[in-house]
């Protein structure tokens, strides 16, 4: 049986100061050809788990895992 999670609407969004610091096996970056252009992809689990989730375009997903979903704003990748 499916469980379903309510969300209460009145959690405050947890601000996020600096630069988030994600692990390098957790994220992924994707250039333009030129170099200008950077988008960030982060694990999903492990970008809810950290409280990202505000920053995260769950609708645009790494074309070659479903795991990973465009983060927007930069990271640090370690």
């Amino acid at each position: 049986m499916a469980g379903i999670k309510f969300v209460d609407s009145s959690e405050d969004e947890v601000i996020i100061t600096g630069t988030p610091r994600v692990p390098f096996n957790m994220s992924k970056k994707v250039s333009s050809v030129e170099g200008t252009e950077v988008i960030y992809f982060i694990n999903k689990n492990w970008g809810i788990a950290n409280r990202l989730n505000s920053k995260m375009n769950f609708s645009s997903l790494f074309p070659t895992d479903e795991d990973f979903c465009e983060i927007t704003i930069p990271i640090d990748r370690f």
